[in-house]
């Protein structure tokens, strides 16, 4: 649902909300957790959080600082 433009505006308070979920069930569970996180948050409303597989996108690439 949500594809980040790291160049755009404050980021919505659901989609931080998603984020933080996607992010949790990652670090306790990996993909499993991503996919009860992404559960977690549509029912909540939050919306789901897709990556691509692409690895040059710019939108889901990671980052690096």
């Amino acid at each position: 649902m949500f594809g980040r433009n790291r160049d755009a505006d404050a980021m919505d308070p659901r989609e931080m909300v998603a984020r933080r979920l996607q992010q949790a069930g990652r670090t306790i569970a990996g993909e499993t957790g991503s996919k009860v996180a992404n559960g977690i948050s549509a029912a909540l409303g939050c919306g789901r959080i897709e990556t691509c597989a692409d690895p040059n996108c710019p939108n889901c690439a990671p980052v690096s600082d």
